[in-house]
């Protein structure tokens, strides 16, 4: 277990150094000059020769990835220049707001576990057909499109909950909604699958023939055999809810890092970016190594096929 769990965490550094080099790349790739930005479209070519060179801008590609690699093994991103403020200190000052959406909307998404049990222990009858036809069409909504509608009937319409902003419990509410939906269809869909291919199991027809009801067969011999795919997707998903984030916080203007990222991206604030996405990547690793490891706890299986 131990080899298996420094393998997993061996390849995560791998894809972290990846992912900050694509993202310094694509950045520098994209159309559009920092410096111009910067200073606007009235800047003579003078100052934005001078502030290029102030950026950095000006040397040479294979250098400025250099710097960048120092700054990213010291973790010292420098300053955001729309914002004045260390990137990394302004970065983490965001990330707060973010975990705590994706955590509510984590916890509203685990009903897609009940319901998918449900769904799998009655497969074929009519509670099995009314979740999975909720599950579909909730999985094929776009996540925009949900915030939009849950705003016109929750705020405008029955003027029960905040549109946006934060302040108060009532503020996270439907933000929280709209980045639970697909999770809570998706964990619908892969639990119900899941339960329903462990229920046809030979050992849980025995524990039937035994006199066992439904509700001791799942819970007493259905619920760990079939948790692994659940706990595998499950927490995949979960770190994805940080970088989807980005336009349920642009929907409902809630100050996490998906809107500083939006901002950094549209102002071609380096500093910003690299920090966020390293940041982003880092805990997406860190959610899938989770995982690996969970299942591996739960399902020996998945550490022996490592090994062969």
């Amino acid at each position: 277990m131990t080899r298996y769990a420094l393998r997993t965490a061996a390849t995560g550094v791998l894809i972290i150094f990846g992912a900050a080099t694509l993202v310094f790349f694509i950045m520098r790739a994209a159309p559009g000059d920092q410096a111009l930005v910067l200073l606007g479209p009235d800047a003579t070519a003078a100052e934005v020769a001078a502030a290029r060179t102030r950026l950095g801008l000006d040397q040479p590609l294979p250098v400025q990835y250099w710097h960048y690699l120092t700054q990213l093994v010291t973790l010292d991103f420098g300053e955001s220049y729309r914002f004045g403020q260390p990137a990394v200190e302004l970065v983490l000052s965001r990330l707060p707001a973010s975990v705590e959406l994706t955590l509510t909307a984590t916890v509203i998404a685990m009903a897609g576990v009940v319901l998918g049990a449900l769904a799998g222990a009655y497969r074929g009858r009519w509670i099995d057909r009314g979740i999975s036809g909720f599950a579909l069409t909730l999985y094929s909504m776009p996540p925009f499109w949900i915030g939009i509608m849950l705003i016109l009937v929750m705020a405008l319409q029955l003027r029960l909950l905040p549109s946006a902003g934060v302040g108060t419990p009532a503020h996270i509410v439907l933000p929280a909604l709209t980045l639970a939906a697909p999770f809570t269809a998706l964990l619908t869909r892969i639990t119900r699958s899941s339960v329903a291919d462990t229920m046809a199991e030979p050992y849980v027809q025995r524990a039937y023939a035994k006199g066992l009801s439904t509700r001791e067969v799942v819970t007493g011999h259905v619920v760990r055999n079939a948790a692994t795919p659940v706990v595998t997707v499950g927490a995949l998903h979960v770190s994805t809810l940080l970088g989807g984030a980005v336009i349920v916080e642009s929907v409902f203007t809630w100050p996490g890092l998906g809107s500083l990222l939006v901002t950094a991206v549209t102002n071609r604030d380096y500093s910003i970016v690299q920090a966020a996405v390293l940041l982003i990547a880092v805990i997406v690793v860190c959610c899938n190594v989770a995982a690996d490891l969970i299942a591996a706890r739960l399902d020996p299986r998945v550490r022996l096929g490592a090994k062969a």
